[in-house]
């Protein structure tokens, strides 16, 4: 099979099992794609009932036929599915950047991950050579902080590494993987089914070729995808970012804001794409085999969160912007950078806090419950404080919204059903 590696790769975290077994050309063939095959194992290799965070769910990492290939985007993707604890059904989440075309290269279509590890622990997948190694030392470290120190202690600063914060190894159901610092499977709490297996982490090598079955076909058909990824359709990608769908979106009464019950945010030119690319990006970046380079990475240059740096796409600026009522994207920033650190989804945590914002102001939640926080739409200082509280699982409601917002209702109790927004429990 040529792009495939051929090979699935498990590992069993209680009893230390590691095997390898084929990819069949039938199952490669009626499921392609990384999440079509993920559905296919996880359905294969789980039951009917098991609680998300049992060790019998097992999680799969997963590349598609693409992956590690020069395609460009889905040559640098993969995925990770599992049963999510945010929802109870099928969970899965993609990330780019170059931890999933270097998992191909090291020879596996996918990684199925079962049991329990006896402590925290990381996987270290080296070509042929698959290890469960002792992360002990990586215990409440940040995402970012992981990633540096394993490449310090596998010696090799070019290994990909994606790995869980503390929220992940809290359980927050709400918990993601991240890799390349920022790329995150952000979705469907991913992170909190892999902080249940105490693994914090999984670092890969790959020196292997992925080839296919027309190298000179291939390479025209990319060369095309190049240079229509340089035209006119991708504009938006390449300058001012998703981002730009906030006034576009505001203009057509379409921007959902505090916790959903408007449609239109009167702070949106403050935090628009506009705004963002002429006071805060500092560059543009891309991922492996991509041409076109969307990664707009923005740095705060004064003020009290001077120097936070991340990543900022629409869906996130969104959620901790205008859905919560705030206008000012040196505090976004700064949330986004702590929401990585502690490994939580960026977008899921914004509704979660719009949720609480208006509990609040509705006095379903007191202001002795928020361990005196002023909790109120357009508080960006509270906006912060809560995001901590939640990814430590700190007090009694950042333990209660680290449940997600559906769940996090049934705590709080009273009228707080009335303001939870999700669906399915996500």
């Amino acid at each position: 099979m040529f792009a495939y590696a051929g090979k699935i790769l498990r590992v069993d975290l209680t009893t230390g099992k590691i095997s390898t077994e084929p990819l069949s050309e039938k199952m490669a063939k009626d499921y392609i794609g990384g999440i079509g095959l993920g559905i296919r194992l996880l359905m294969d290799n789980s039951k009917a009932g098991t609680d998300p965070f049992d060790p019998d769910n097992p999680l799969i990492f997963i590349t598609g036929p693409l992956s590690g290939t020069m395609g460009p985007t889905a040559g640098n993707g993969y995925a990770v599915v599992s049963k999510s604890p945010a929802t109870g059904g099928v969970g899965e989440a993609k990330a780019h950047g170059f931890f999933g075309p270097d998992l191909k290269r090291a020879g596996y279509d996918a990684v199925i991950i079962t049991g329990k590890a006896p402590k925290l622990s990381y996987l270290w997948i080296d070509d042929d050579k698959v290890q469960i190694m002792d992360g002990e030392f990586l215990k409440g470290a940040t995402v970012g902080e992981t990633d540096m120190k394993l490449r310090e202690e596998l010696g090799d600063f070019y290994i990909r590494v994606s790995a869980i914060g503390e929220a992940g190894e809290k359980l927050c159901r709400i918990g993601c993987i991240i890799n390349d610092e920022f790329r995150a499977i952000g979705r469907t709490g991913m992170g909190a089914v892999m902080g249940s297996k105490n693994l914090k982490a999984v670092a890969v090598r790959g020196t292997k070729d992925v080839n296919v079955a027309d190298m000179e076909g291939f390479k025209e058909f990319v060369k095309m995808i190049h240079e229509r990824m340089k035209g006119p359709a991708t504009k938006k990608y390449k300058t001012l970012g998703t981002p730009q769908n906030v006034l576009v979106l505001n203009s057509l009464n379409a921007l959902a804001t505090r916790n959903f019950t408007n449609s239109q945010f009167e702070g949106a030119e403050k935090v628009s794409g506009e705004w963002l690319n002429e006071h805060y990006v500092k560059k543009i970046v891309g991922c492996a085999t991509c041409g076109m380079r969307c990664d707009h990475i923005a740095v705060v240059p004064e003020g009290p969160y001077k120097g936070s740096t991340s990543r900022l796409e629409f869906e996130c600026l969104w959620s901790m912007g205008p859905l919560c009522g705030v206008d000012r994207l040196d505090a976004i920033i700064e949330a986004m950078r702590i929401v990585n650190e502690y490994g939580m989804d960026g977008i899921s945590i914004g509704v979660i806090v719009a949720f609480a914002m208006d509990c609040y102001e509705n006095g379903v939640i007191t202001k002795e419950q928020t361990d005196g926080i002023d909790l109120r739409f357009g508080n960006a200082e509270a906006l912060i404080a809560i995001i901590h509280k939640i990814g430590k699982r700190e007090g009694w409601l950042g333990n209660a919204l680290a449940e997600g917002v559906e769940k996090a209702a049934e705590i709080i109790g009273g009228d707080a059903y009335k303001y939870a927004i999700m669906t399915c429990g996500l």
